[in-house]
């Protein structure tokens, strides 16, 4: 979902893996990056269980995002 301040969030309701969270993302930070006056803002919601079974895929993937791109992204767990 893009919000009216052309911020991007991702809600993860359950388990899924490293590939569908990579292409997922990919779709939202490329439409988000079409305005180029702003850097993308991203947030991925992800309950606590969730994340706990994903928390090494979820850790490394921030990692690699907050490193190579351009941009915020922030984890927000939720309960």
């Amino acid at each position: 979902m893009i919000d009216s301040e052309v911020a991007g969030h991702i809600r993860i309701i359950r388990r899924i893996n490293l590939k569908t969270l990579i292409e997922v993302f990919k779709e939202l930070y490329l439409e988000l990056k079409k305005d180029s006056d702003k850097k993308p803002q991203i947030t991925i919601y992800v309950s606590h269980s969730i994340y706990e079974e994903m928390s090494d895929n979820m850790k490394h993937f921030h990692e690699f995002a907050v490193s190579c791109m351009d941009g915020t992204f922030d984890p927000i767990i939720i309960s």
